[in-house]
């Protein structure tokens, strides 16, 4: 009796130290980079070591999350988490220093969609001398910010095996929690090893490969193996398969599929015990929107994350090469195009329309953005929006109702300018109409930032687009013309100024005054561009050289300036 137990006692020890389960929750098993000397926040080779379970956690280059929201999803699932880089270097090693690995898996997201996660998952059974690939970490896994489970077979009794996730390259961060194995096993074993399950794919999606691993089973055709591989997807007609590579699964529509693979002898029968394993995925729809207040409104009643096709057109009022950023409105609304992948590949510029926008919706520090999933064409050109004049209190206390939206600001002041003090990048400016608000420059490329532009030290009017930081309204110009616009009470400050034909469809604009004085003009493009520069001869600007679009005469009489905005057709 004495011996029995003693044999129960050692079978329930060898079963403790071949399987675990570790949810990197315990500070007291965490130690910083650097010798202990560079704090948790900051990327190093931070380490979890859980003694009991002989099991050791170093990185390259990670961090230590908590359990703070971001991109709509909290970095932990638990107290803490892994956050591996957006480096050529970043990677986790896991080791289980005794009992072997039968299966194992993780927890898993990114932090957001660009660029795309790029990590591949290896192990090794022989301390870190040759390792193998068990799966990779793409945006064929990570097609949202939610948590996935990876999962993989080693199925060796080998001491000190490492798992290890690492960079392949230019990719997204990564974060790493719930790390759990299993004991080796001789018994033949089926894991799915992606997509995770409930895996819920873009609209676009019409194909998805369903890869998976065996350990003690040989998938071969009859004779030459263990037997083969049997699947089904929502329960239809039974499909076999004669080898270890990934089920392509193609002609896909919007919908839920449901998988089921099962291992089986060479005579079609199930194994006993049963070996089985099942996935399940979602390929999502877009919802059709009218136009940006709808999608605005969705969002608002039904969550971020969802896929629209806006079947309206909306109006670009500003166009950068910065993460291939567009501003666009129509009549309800605005919204931020978010294009880091560059998908949307054919040029729009200030004026253009844009119909059948498909697209994401995400929140980046508070501001809602469309992140494009479909290239697009300009609809149209030469569009003219007349920015709504509102005042810095609106603003203020309605922040999402003009969220990326052109508007107009009048009689303002900088408190900034004095006559000296220049523009600079990522800096902000206090703005005030009797109410303040601030005007920050993270456009960088404009040209009152590039060029140093003195701040305006009188009244002005004002055009910017309305952004936010988290809760913060924020206001910023497209060009210098925007910022340096004439208050109201300057637009006449030419007496009896008359500029005709427009529109223009030719190649001569004419001028007259009362004074009838030496007369000289600017024009300006949108962006705030000197496209003409020319004194007025005989009543005459010739703009031959100017291309159809929208533009800002400056006008100059006796000291006297007005400005009027110009359309060529």
């Amino acid at each position: 009796m004495k011996k029995l137990y003693t044999l129960l006692l050692l079978s329930i020890s060898l079963l403790t130290f071949s399987q675990g389960s570790v949810n990197f929750d315990d500070v007291a098993k965490w130690t910083q980079g650097g010798g202990g000397t560079i704090p948790f926040t900051t990327f190093s080779d931070h380490s979890y070591v859980d003694a009991p379970l002989n099991f050791t956690a170093v990185g390259t280059s990670v961090v230590r999350n908590t359990t703070a929201a971001q991109d709509g999803f909290p970095l932990a699932n638990g107290t803490y988490s892994f956050r591996l880089n957006q480096t050529g270097t970043t990677a986790l090693t896991m080791t289980i220093a005794s009992g072997g690995v039968g299966n194992f898996s993780f927890a898993t997201r990114r932090w957001d969609a660009a660029p795309a996660t790029n990590f591949t998952v290896e192990y090794s059974t022989d301390n870190g001398t040759n390792w193998t690939t068990s799966s990779t970490i793409d945006a064929s896994v990570t097609t949202d910010s939610n948590w996935k489970t990876v999962s993989g077979v080693i199925n060796s009794t080998n001491a000190n095996i490492q798992i290890r996730v690492r960079s392949n390259g230019t990719t997204e961060r990564l974060m790493i929690d719930d790390f759990s194995w299993t004991a080796p096993t001789s018994n033949p074993t089926l894991v799915i090893s992606s997509p995770a399950n409930g895996t819920l794919y873009n609209p676009a999606t019409t194909s998805v490969n369903i890869n998976f691993a065996t350990s003690n089973f040989v998938i071969a055709t009859v004779g030459n193996g263990n037997g083969h591989l049997n699947y089904t997807i929502n329960g239809g007609a039974v499909q076999s398969k004669f080898d270890n590579t990934a089920i392509a699964l193609t002609s896909l529509t919007p919908g839920t599929y449901n998988l089921a693979l099962e291992l089986v002898n060479d005579s079609n029968a199930s194994l006993s015990p049963a070996v089985t394993a099942t996935v399940s995925f979602t390929i999502q729809s877009y919802t059709n929107a009218a136009n940006l207040n709808d999608v605005r409104l969705d969002v608002l009643n039904n969550g971020i994350g969802k896929y629209y096709n806006i079947t309206g057109e909306a109006i670009v009022t500003y166009a950068r090469a910065t993460r291939n950023q567009k501003y666009i409105q129509d009549a309800t609304a605005a919204i931020l195009i978010d294009d880091l992948a560059g998908v949307i590949t054919n040029p729009f510029v200030i004026g253009d329309g844009i119909t059948g926008l498909k697209g994401q919706t995400t929140y980046f520090n508070g501001l809602l953005q469309i992140v494009p999933l479909e290239n697009n064409t300009p609809s149209s050109n030469g569009n003219v929006i007349t920015p709504q004049v509102v005042t810095i209190s609106t603003i203020n206390a309605s922040i999402e109702q003009y969220e990326s939206e052109l508007v107009r600001i009048n009689n303002v002041t900088f408190a900034d300018g004095n006559g000296t003090n220049t523009f600079a990048a990522n800096t902000s400016y206090n703005i005030s109409d009797g109410n303040t608000i601030e005007f920050r420059t993270f456009l960088t490329e404009v040209d009152y930032v590039v060029n140093t532009n003195v701040i305006p030290n009188v009244t002005r009017d004002v055009i910017v687009l309305v952004a936010k930081n988290v809760t913060t309204p924020r206001i910023v110009a497209r060009s210098f013309v925007d910022v340096n616009t004439l208050s109201t009470n300057d637009f006449d400050a030419i007496d009896g100024l008359t500029m005709y034909p427009n529109p223009l469809k030719g190649n001569t604009l004419y001028l007259t005054s009362t004074a009838n004085a030496e007369m000289s003009v600017q024009i300006f493009d949108i962006v705030g561009k000197e496209v003409v520069k020319s004194n007025v001869m005989n009543n005459t600007v010739n703009v031959s050289g100017l291309n159809a679009g929208v533009y800002i005469v400056k006008i100059t009489e006796e000291g006297k300036t007005a400005t009027r905005k110009l359309v060529i057709q």
